[in-house]
């Protein structure tokens, strides 16, 4: 045991200057690096399907998948299809000047010295964030756990961690898992960085945050970095706006998207493209791919999923579900106090602003990650689109990372301090009700549905923390 408290009293600042061997060396950019010169990206207030049309024709990239709740799209454009847009009567403005020049902004800061260089004050390819999860196994032993999950289509692997305390869980089998997945998006690097982050921060203030260490005591973290691996290594060698896997599509296309993959709600055209050169491509079938099926694999192998944020870029929005139908689910009233909660802590510690709500505030998406995890698993599931709200787009400079990862760090600790696991119908209150459900459940032993120490069965040591719930009304 001294160990594991040695480990956790080293400083985040020591952590994070050890990290910087971990970062990839500067990455110079190849002579086929995809360039776009003379590009914008415009929001559009399209007055109808008229206008929509227009913009699919004069861009194969929409920066947003569809008209947010206020209408507004954003789509990279050449700067002479501002003409055409104005001709046409298209209500648009101008969000980014000139792509290309904040392309190489990003490289030229990407390509300052490394000496001295925290891991957080940059990005960091797969090999160098491959690095990082090995020094945190090796900072924090007992807490952390690399795992692997399978390989992508290329047969890259998608690695992630497991990171808990080493207090035992009381089932004596796995504390409850909380999911935090990243990287879907090949071009939504700030995502990655803030998965990190956040994993970083609760260990390293494990003995000097009561909340930290509350929540690694009690819970599982699956921590998944770099959900789309192949895509992200080509951003980095090929095109930094690259969306989509590398699966081969046709002879001239590449690419399924991977948040239109899964299975729940899969196929619909309302929320997805069913067109192979589309960013929005779901592919042939439901978990057509290695990418999302070992995820799937995952998430249905462990005992008890409780949780679950799949990270993306950008908008600032936390989305519940569905994600695939104007409709509400079961046990809205606890999503939304979840959910509201969450957005109100990044206000009150970060001062930034994240809007709460369901696809209403956004666009439909069909065969998105947390609708399959809220419909199969039962867990709470949101979609946190992170900064910024379009001046820089899927290129945020550095200067932004910290800050994200704060606003990450203070969405999951809220979200798991606000999960209400005894209340079972999701009416904010543990009661009677929650009691016949639990009844049930531990009649017959063998299931999870009322599972509260993560074993995956619905036992004694469940009926413990169940009472003690039900005795005050609350959650445990």
């Amino acid at each position: 045991m001294q160990k594991f408290l040695t480990a956790v009293t080293m400083s985040a600042a020591a952590l994070l200057l050890l990290a910087g061997n971990a970062l990839a060396a500067p990455n110079t950019q190849p002579a086929e690096m995809a360039r776009f010169d003379g590009d914008v990206v415009v929001r559009v207030q399209p007055r109808g399907d008229a206008d929509l049309r227009l913009l699919e024709q004069l861009s194969d990239d929409p920066w947003t998948c569809g008209p947010s709740a206020t209408g507004a799209v954003d789509y990279r454009i050449s700067r002479e299809q501002l003409a055409t847009l104005t001709l046409h009567g298209v209500p648009f403005s101008v969000l980014i000047e000139d792509v290309q020049a904040l392309l190489d902004a990003d490289l030229a800061e990407r390509n300052q010295p490394f000496e001295n260089r925290a891991y957080f004050d940059t990005y960091a390819d797969y090999t160098g964030v491959s690095n990082y999860v090995n020094t945190l196994v090796a900072t924090y032993p007992g807490f952390v756990a690399r795992i692997s999950l399978g390989n992508s289509v290329e047969g890259r692997e998608i690695f992630g961690m497991r990171v808990t305390s080493p207090v035992p869980p009381i089932g004596g089998v796995r504390k409850p898992v909380v999911v935090l997945n990243s990287l879907q998006h090949a071009r939504e690097w700030i995502t990655v960085t803030s998965n990190l982050y956040t994993t970083t921060e609760l260990l390293s203030k494990y003995n000097t945050d009561a909340a930290a260490k509350s929540i690694l005591d009690q819970y599982e973290l699956v921590i998944i970095p770099i959900t789309n691996p192949d895509g992200y290594v080509y951003t980095w060698t090929n095109n930094r706006l690259w969306r989509k896997n590398r699966r081969v599509t046709g002879t001239s296309t590449r690419g399924i998207d991977l948040n239109r993959n899964w299975s729940v709600g899969w196929g619909l055209s309302s929320g997805s493209s069913g067109s192979l050169s589309s960013d929005t491509y779901r592919g042939p079938s439901p978990f057509s791919e290695p990418e999302t099926q070992v995820l799937r694999n995952y998430m249905l192998g462990v005992p008890k999923v409780v949780a679950h944020i799949d990270l993306h870029s950008y908008s600032q929005l936390i989305l519940r579900t569905w994600g695939y139908q104007y409709a509400d689910p079961i046990g809205l009233a606890s999503i939304n106090r979840i959910g509201s909660a969450m957005r109100d802590s990044v206000a009150a510690t970060t001062g930034a602003a994240y809007t709460f709500g369901g696809s209403e505030i956004l666009y439909l998406a069909s065969g998105t990650a947390p609708d399959w995890v809220f419909g199969t698993l039962g867990a709470f599931s949101v979609t946190a689109e992170l900064r910024d709200t379009g001046t820089n787009g899927f290129v945020l400079p550095t200067s932004f990372i910290v800050p994200t990862g704060n606003d990450v760090l203070s969405m999951v600790k809220t979200m798991i301090q606000k999960l209400c696991r005894a209340d079972f119908n999701k009416d904010n209150v543990v009661d009677d009700s929650d009691f016949v459900n639990f009844a049930v459940a531990y009649e017959t032993l063998t299931t999870n549905a009322c599972d509260l120490t993560g074993d995956g069965i619905t036992d004694d040591a469940d009926f413990v923390v169940f009472a003690a719930a039900y005795e005050q009304l609350i959650c445990p």
